[in-house]
């Protein structure tokens, strides 16, 4: 299989030449015969343009087009003729995929596959943050919260503690891999500064109430304190009560956990990914259904998102009604947008069309071909 991507914007430009460069390296390293070109290839088996908006509907192949922003009557109409010729639409998601076939286009011709990311950006630890000072009778929980760093993980949480006494506690804290920045000297122009850095004020004590819980709820900061004196006193203050060491691990941990799904939600949109659902996709074009697909984990998008005549699903008289209403209200936007001030003349409408065919067609002002 010879694929060729056709990237109309320069590759190292803005985001769709991200997405065919990308792609390109994939596909490349999954072994598939694969060239990044800035027009289609009439030699290669596969033709995948990025993005639809610039395909003219010449037949080389099997033409599959990357679908996005389809938000205006034209789109729409336009995307409906490329169709017709081209061998496959591919979404970027689930509700563009339904919303295009209910809204008549054709089932069979369209698909959807998410996008990927780099996988390099990863989530900081939350900060804890502690502002009290520490008493000969414990009273502060320094040892709670020293024990508490042998339940989570230095990967989910990190510590900064302003206040005497904390010391020997932050050692160990460190010891067990935790970040700690510790200020043994009260400062109050370093106290309001460190305060609205913290995720969650914490306070393990139970002596009426802390100060420090009223300044982080200044800041906007969610406090993970003990429900006692004063701080039930303040309404909506209490994001989470904990009463005791147990209450406090698992705050904690339903925290991390609720945190960490966030990123697992998008685990394996790796480009890697994409490019094998691209390549299964595209060997089902060239050789029918049965074509075997790539090993890897099971994706509910790519070939899978593909509907039978049977489960294609179709706009109610409203919904078809109000998709309508919206592409047109878009449509009316992406009119006035062209115009300086909302001024409007005939020389003026006259000179964006002259540009806008010119640009349909492939012209140049010159009155060559784009290349």
């Amino acid at each position: 299989m010879k694929v060729n991507i056709v990237s109309y914007e320069d590759p190292g430009l803005w985001i769709f030449g991200k997405f065919a460069k990308k792609l390109h390296e994939e596909v490349s390293r999954a072994g598939v015969q694969c060239a990044l070109s800035r027009e289609p290839d009439p030699a290669a088996d596969i033709n995948h343009h990025i993005s639809y908006i610039n395909y003219r509907g010449e037949a080389r192949g099997a033409d599959t087009l990357m679908i996005t922003h389809v938000d205006t009557l034209h789109k729409l109409q336009m995307l409906k003729g490329q169709l017709a010729k081209a061998a496959m639409g591919i979404c970027m998601s689930r509700e563009t995929q339904q919303k295009l076939v209910s809204s008549g286009l054709p089932a069979d011709r369209l698909c959807y596959i998410n996008p990927a990311h780099d996988g390099v950006i990863k989530p900081r630890p939350l900060v804890l943050g502690i502002t009290s000072k520490v008493h000969a009778d414990g009273r502060k929980g320094e040892e709670t919260i020293a024990a508490l760093c042998k339940k989570i993980s230095p990967l989910d949480f990190r510590f900064i503690i302003m206040g005497a006494g904390w010391k020997e506690t932050a050692e160990k804290m460190r010891a067990l891999g935790f970040g700690v920045d510790y200020y043994g000297d009260f400062d109050y122009g370093k106290y309001t500064e460190l305060v609205p850095s913290f995720d969650y004020y914490l306070y393990i004590s139970h002596d009426e109430g802390s100060m420090g819980f009223l300044d982080a709820l200044s800041a906007g900061v969610q406090t993970m304190v003990t429900p006692q004196g004063y701080h039930l006193d303040a309404p909506g203050g209490l994001t989470l009560p904990v009463n005791d060491a147990e209450e406090l691990a698992v705050a904690c941990l339903a925290i991390a956990a609720k945190r960490r799904a966030l990123p697992q939600s998008v685990a394996s949109w790796t480009w890697p990914n994409y490019a094998r659902k691209h390549i299964d996709l595209w060997h089902r074009l060239l050789e029918g259904p049965s074509a075997p697909r790539l090993p890897g984990e099971p994706y509910p998008d790519g070939t899978a998102s593909l509907y039978t005549a049977e489960n294609a699903p179709a706009f109610t008289a409203a919904e078809a009604l109000a998709y309508k209403a919206s592409l047109l209200k878009n449509s009316a936007r992406t009119f006035y947008s062209y115009f300086p001030e909302g001024k409007i003349s005939v020389p003026l409408l006259y000179g964006k069309a002259v540009k806008l065919a010119k640009r349909l067609l492939g012209l140049q002002d010159g009155g060559g071909v784009t290349p």
